[in-house]
C-alpha cells in the first residue's frame, strides 16, 4: 500500500478526535474547520520535514486531510442525530 495513503488515512480520525478534544476544552464550534485544516497542515508539513515529501505536496495534502477529518465529523454527527436540523 502506498505510504502516503497510508498516512492520510491514519491522520483523518487523529485530527477530528483532536479537533474535539479542542472543542471540550472550550473553543467555540466555529473554529472546528480552520483547526482541522491547519492541523492537517501542520502534520503533513510535519511529515514533509521529515523528508517524506516536498512542502507544496505537504500542503495540498494536509488540506485534503484536514478536509476529510471534517467530513468524517459532519458525517458521524448526522447519523448520530439524523433529524437535527431538517426542519423534523
Amino acid at each position: 500500500m502506498d505510504p502516503d495513503i497510508t498516512r492520510t488515512v491514519m491522520a483523518v480520525p487523529l485530527i477530528a478526535g483532536a479537533v474535539e478534544l479542542l472543542k471540550r476544552q472550550g473553543m467555540p464550534k466555529a473554529w472546528a474547520p480552520p483547526a482541522a485544516m491547519l492541523l492537517g497542515v501542520a502534520l503533513s508539513l510535519g511529515y514533509a520535514a521529515a523528508g517524506g515529501s516536498v512542502w507544496f505536496e505537504a500542503v495540498i495534502g494536509g488540506l485534503a486531510t484536514g478536509l476529510g477529518s471534517m467530513g468524517l465529523y459532519s458525517g458521524v454527527k448526522h447519523y448520530r442525530n439524523p433529524h437535527q436540523g431538517n426542519g423534523r
